[in-house]
This record gives structure tokens, C-alpha cells and sequence, in this order.
């Protein structure tokens, strides 16, 4: 197969994408303030702020590795970057979760603790195989047992992962690409906002529906990597968007319809505006896949320290600092060193932390 022409003999560019994607980390805190303090938080286009974020994640994310495989489509090689990016901050944060915040934690004795089969099965999210619980950890919060509710999306992130060598390497990529964008747009609208299943279906220990509404989001990252270019994207058209789209329905299925034309669009075109004012964040390091992993749980801690119902300023704000500050410790320690270990053969990585 002959690659799709890309730019990559122009020189790079800055961008806002560390910092939507930071931005991004740091509103899925904000989110999931509100029901581990026991409230109901405020959403956009019919998702909660932390749904909303996961969207912006998976758009950055189509769009991304999109072009890192184009620059290099070798499998092998695709797969070892994929895996130096997911699982050695997994790894860590799940070693950190279960020797060291559980037997602090836990309600339980100690040897209770590391003999119970559910503390060891804490390790299955490296295989990313859901587990949420651990033996007494978390149980009298306001937000019972869940010990790190944000690890759900990645099954579905690595998952696309798969897919997309596949799409890219048969012929009409692009073309295919767009059937399977819209068509996944469809599914996803219907089952999640009309016609929505009464029982979960879950394959691998997630959600096919949770993730159903997930998948479209990357699939258009796909798209616009592959369609459009950036100089079509405008900040001046996706603020009037934001304001105008909303109004054009009033319905559930409507709200999404808007948010997959909407999402896609607002957030590639502030990823790439003109003087990108914030690219100054690239500098600190890629510290929002940490700031993600670790935010769930320092929440948990909080919640737990200070228990107060409706708290979710308070539980905002007291857990920003310790999750910035571990985002910041995961990418330096952790993931940077990983990412040096990518091969380099053949391609020239624009999107250096993808």
C-alpha cells in the first residue's frame, strides 16, 4: 500500500494540543467531582463534563496516531509505540494502587487484605480488563468501592488502536474510513440516546454501549487526518458553532448528533489555531495521560479525608495540585523514559508523545 501524501517535509509547527489534552485530563476531574461527592454536575450537548473530555480524548487520539502510522505504516513497529504508551504508566499506577494506597486505606487488616483474591485481581487493568474494587478500600465513601473509575476508557482506546492499521491498509482507505465514521455515528446515536439496551452488554469487562458512544469520536479524528486540512479549520467558525448548534435541537439523539459535528471541529481547530498561544504547555511534558490516570483516585482519597456531601468544589480543588503533581512525576519517570524506547525506522513523529 502507498501511503496517503502527507506534509511531513514541512517544518512543525506549534500547537494547543498538549494543552487541550491537559485541559481535557483536568476536566475529567472536574466531572467526576460531582457524583463522588454525591451531586449532579453540569454537561454540555446531553454529556457530563467528564464524558465530554473522554470525546476530546478520542478525537485527539484518531487524529494522532492516524498520521503516526501513516508516516510509518509498519505493524510491528505501530504495535511497540502503542504498548510504550499505555502500559508502563498502567503498570506503575496499578502497583502504586494496590501495594501502597490499599493497605493504607483498606477497612480490612492487612492480611486480610493481600490474601483476598480481589487485591490481586486489581492487576487485570494491566491486561485492560476492568477491575474497580479493592478489599475495604474506598467502601464508605459517598461513591462506594470504585477505587479508579476513569481506567474503563482504555480497553476501548487500545481497541482502536487495533482497528486502525486494518482500516488504513486496505484499499479506498478513506472512503472506508467515512462510511464507517458515519456509520458508527449512527449505531452510537441510536443505542445510546434512543433505543438504549436494558441490560449492559459487556464484552472483555466493558461496556459495549459506554464504548459505542466513545468509538465515533475517533473514527472523525481519523477523518479529518485523512479528509481535511488544517487550513481549513477556523476558530472564528467553531466559536459561532459552540453557541449556534446547541439551538438547533432540543432532543436527546439531536444533542449527539450536534456533539459528533461539534467536538470533532472545535477541537482540531483549537489544536491547530494560528499563534497557538498555548503550546507553551509541551514544555512541562505530556502530563495528561498521568493527570488522568491518577485523578480518580486521588478523588477517592479526598472524598474519603473529608466525606462532606456536595462537596465538589472542595473536592475539585484539594485534588487539582496531587494529580497535576503525579502527571508531572508519571510522564518524567515513567512514560517519557517508555517513549524513548520507540523505534524510530522509517518514521519521522510529528506528535512526539502520541
Amino acid at each position: 500500500m502507498t501511503p496517503v501524501a502527507s506534509k511531513a517535509q514541512k517544518p512543525i509547527l506549534p500547537d494547543n494540543f498538549a494543552a487541550i489534552r491537559l485541559l481535557a485530563a483536568l476536566t475529567v476531574v472536574f466531572g467526576h467531582s460531582f457524583p463522588l461527592t454525591g451531586g449532579e454536575g453540569p454537561g454540555y450537548l446531553g454529556s457530563t463534563a467528564s464524558t465530554l473530555a473522554v470525546k476530546i480524548f478520542f478525537v485527539i487520539s484518531g487524529y494522532m496516531i492516524s498520521e503516526s502510522w501513516r508516516r510509518d505504516p509498519h505493524l510491528g513497529r505501530y504495535l511497540r509505540r502503542r504498548a510504550l504508551r499505555i502500559f508502563p504508566a498502567l503498570f506503575f499506577l496499578c502497583l502504586i494502587t494496590v501495594l501502597l494506597v490499599g493497605p493504607a486505606l483498606t477497612k480490612v487488616d492487612l492480611a486480610t487484605y493481600f490474601s483476598h483474591h480481589g487485591t490481586w485481581n486489581y492487576f487485570t487493568n494491566i491486561a485492560l480488563y476492568p477491575n474497580y474494587s479493592l478489599p475495604g478500600v474506598f467502601d464508605g465513601n459517598i461513591y462506594p468501592g470504585a477505587v479508579n473509575g476513569s481506567l474503563w476508557t482504555l480497553p476501548i482506546e487500545f481497541s482502536m488502536y487495533l482497528m486502525l492499521p486494518a482500516l488504513l491498509i486496505i484499499p479506498f482507505q478513506r472512503v472506508t474510513v467515512c462510511v464507517m465514521a458515519i456509520g458508527l455515528s449512527i449505531a452510537s446515536i441510536w443505542y445510546t440516546r434512543i433505543s438504549i439496551p436494558s441490560e449492559p452488554i459487556v464484552l472483555y469487562g466493558s461496556n459495549v454501549i459506554n464504548g459505542l458512544e466513545m468509538t465515533p469520536y475517533f473514527l472523525w479524528g481519523m477523518v479529518y487526518r485523512l479528509w481535511f486540512r488544517s487550513e481549513w479549520l477556523s476558530l472564528q467558525i467553531s466559536v459561532m458553532a459552540i453557541m449556534l448548534l446547541p439551538l438547533a435541537t432540543s432532543t436527546w439523539a439531536g444533542a449527539e448528533l450536534v456533539s459528533l459535528i461539534l467536538v470533532p471541529y472545535v477541537t482540531l481547530s483549537f489544536g491547530h489555531a494560528h499563534n497557538a498561544r498555548f503550546s507553551w504547555v509541551e514544555k512541562l511534558g505530556d502530563m495528561s495521560y498521568g493527570t488522568y490516570l491518577y485523578g480518580f483516585l486521588v478523588q477517592q482519597i479526598i472524598a474519603q479525608m473529608i466525606g462532606t456531601p456536595g462537596a465538589h468544589w472542595t473536592n475539585f480543588i484539594a485534588s487539582v495540585p496531587p494529580t497535576l503533581i503525579l502527571g508531572f512525576l508519571s510522564w518524567h519517570l515513567v512514560e517519557k523514559p517508555a517513549m524513548a524506547l520507540k523505534p524510530r525506522k522509517g518514521s519521522h513523529d510529528t506528535f512526539r508523545s502520541v
